[in-house]
This record gives structure tokens, sequence and C-alpha cells, in this order.
């Protein structure tokens, strides 16, 4: 476990990936243990898969409408919308204008 997990971090999977990937390893294991097919799990790394994202960067409010501002302008009421009422890219795309109503 230790060789496939080094292995798969030195060829440059990313840190988060390897984490889940270890913990899906692992669940797979524990499950041939309970069902007899294995003595034991052999993922027993302590905090393999275990997360560690680093913290997104947040914009600021002026850069958001900066940002807004310096693109075309059919797209400035995705950035506000995604910003400020905090919808998905799935959630912007299926969008019609007949859904917003910029009267306020």
């Amino acid at each position: 476990m230790r060789k496939w997990r080094k292995s798969l971090l030195a060829d440059g999977v990313g840190p988060v990936t390897v984490a889940k990937a270890y913990r899906l390893l692992k669940a797979i294991f524990n499950t041939a243990v309970s069902d007899g097919m294995m003595k034991s799990n052999p993922c027993t790394i302590m905090r393999a898969g275990k997360e560690e994202s680093p913290e997104r960067p947040v914009l600021t409010m002026k850069q958001v409408f900066v940002l807004a501002d310096a693109i075309d302008p059919r797209y400035r009421m995705l950035v506000l919308l995604a910003t400020f009422a905090s919808l998905r890219w799935g959630e912007l795309a299926a969008l019609k204008r007949k859904h917003v109503s910029t009267l306020w």
C-alpha cells in the first residue's frame, strides 16, 4: 500500500485524489474482510485517506465588479449571479432571460 500510494504521488497525482482513491480501496478491503475473503485490511497508513485541500481564494466585492465589467457584457449577469446568488455552473447555464428579472 505504501509503495502504491507513494508512486501515485510521485507520478503527479494530486494528494486529494490519492486520498480519495485510498479511502475507496480501504472500503473495498474492509468489505473483503467482512465477507471472509481476507484476514486483514492492508490499508493501515495513518491519515492516508484524509484530504487537506488548500483554502480557495475569494474575490473582494471590488474584484467581482471589475471582472463583471471586463468580460463580454452578455456574461456579466452570470458572474454576478454566480457570486451573489451562489449559483453553480450548471444552474447558470440552464438560465434563460425569462428566468431573470433585472427590475429592482
